[in-house]
């Protein structure tokens, strides 16, 4: 038992690495608990990118009509807190500690990850705190994800790109059935993915259960005001509080997923209160502007498929652009770094304390990137040299939980 929430985590937060990636061991604790999940109306969402802003979207949007909503959603942005949230506010540290202390018998009983604890702990939170719906945001995966022991009335899928290939496998068919994994018999299907060998995976899962599958073309027309990005729907105008062009895509995968579970008797909500909760949605992060003078946007691209749309979003931002990466080592960075290189006027690549984290040296793959190891540096040197352009910060949401800690305390 812990006296401290900094000791529990502490000790919490190094059960992160396993040599093996499944199930078997939680399905057994979570069993042997009486399989708790089931008594929550759930949404589950899995994706190579996007899946935490989908997520964030729903909760929003189901607020909005009134609903008690937990989420769930990692890695966080700002403390372990933030994983758990009930109508967007963390659980406490009191609470926190508490959960945790009730889950520690477990922990080498069933050889439980930390992820698998914090999966427990939102299961546990959520009943306590009576909510209505929970939106579960997948982890890694979708069919061995320690979220998957949970029931979604709408399992969604918001794209697949390549990531975690060590683990999910090297083709976006490979990856798809690993993300497909969530669908369960008698829930709604949802994707934004419309590549055809993905897509097919998906479609052919959904209908091994007979499951009914919307797919989600977002709109390519929008429309760029003060408040954010306009966009059309399905006959409705939606207004997004955030100029980043990939949340077009997300937007559109929960406005459908909301209205399908309305469609079907699942969940009672109105097109007003969907609309008002796009509107007002924010999430941290995501293509997020930090100051205006000198202008900086953080964006927690991680991926190749999030670096592109990174890459969509900055048309429209005062140039010169500086950009400040850094990423993890078990990422295609090279591919990464080109990117951004062929758009950047400066590329600034840095690093940050992780132990995962890929040295600033080896993200240097051309003679014209500046290498600056200390983050806080990096920042300064891109704020001397950026006049009226703008600063991009981007790479592994570990990295810009830092930074966004940084700015904010200077």
């Amino acid at each position: 038992m812990f006296l401290t929430l900094d000791k529990a985590l502490s000790v919490l937060t190094k059960r992160t690495s396993s040599s093996f990636f499944e199930l078997k061991r939680f399905h057994e604790c979570i069993e042997d608990l009486g399989n708790p999940q089931h008594q929550l109306k759930c949404i589950h969402v899995a994706g190579t990118n996007g899946k935490g802003s989908t997520s964030n979207f729903l909760t929003y949007s189901l607020i909005e009509e009134g609903y008690k909503v937990g989420c769930f959603t990692s890695p966080h942005l700002i403390s372990h807190n933030d994983r758990f949230t009930v109508n967007h506010l963390p659980i406490s540290d009191e609470q926190l500690l508490q959960y945790i202390n009730q889950s520690y018998p477990l922990w080498d009983e069933y050889y439980l990850s930390m992820f698998e604890i914090d999966t427990l702990i939102a299961i546990w939170y959520f009943l306590d705190q009576g909510v209505d719906w929970a939106v579960f945001e997948v982890g890694l995966g979708g069919r061995l994800d320690a979220t998957n022991i949970v029931y979604g009335q709408a399992c969604v899928i918001t794209s697949i790109g390549f990531d975690h290939m060590d683990l999910l496998g090297d083709t976006l068919g490979k990856i798809a059935y690993e993300k497909a994994g969530i669908i369960k018999p008698g829930s709604i299907v949802l994707t934004a993915e419309t590549n055809q060998e993905p897509k097919e995976v998906i479609e052919s899962v959904a209908k091994s259960f007979q499951n009914p599958l919307y797919i989600v073309e977002a709109p390519s027309l929008y429309q760029i005001n003060k408040q954010g990005l306009m966009f059309h729907y399905h006959n409705h105008s939606i207004q997004l509080s955030t100029h980043a062009h990939y949340q077009i895509s997300n937007a559109s995968l929960a406005f459908e997923t909301l209205i399908q579970l309305k469609e079907h008797g699942k969940l009672d909500i109105t097109v007003s209160s969907i609309l008002k909760g796009l509107k007002k949605a924010h999430w941290a992060g995501r293509f997020e502007k930090m100051s205006e003078h000198p202008r900086i946007y953080i964006d927690g691209a991680h991926n190749e498929h999030g670096v592109k749309a990174l890459v969509s979003s900055l048309k429209g931002l005062p140039k010169p652009w500086i950009i400040v990466f850094a990423a993890l080592k078990d990422k295609e960075t090279d591919k990464m770094v080109t990117m951004l290189c062929d758009v950047a006027d400066q590329m600034i690549v840095t690093e940050f304390p992780f132990y995962r984290a890929q040295r600033a040296k080896q993200l240097a793959i051309y003679d014209s990137i500046i290498v600056i190891e200390d983050m806080v540096e990096a920042i300064n040197v891109a704020k001397s040299q950026v006049n009226e352009g703008t600063i991009i910060i981007t790479g592994s949401l570990y990295f810009i939980s830092d930074v966004r800690r940084v700015i904010m305390n200077t």
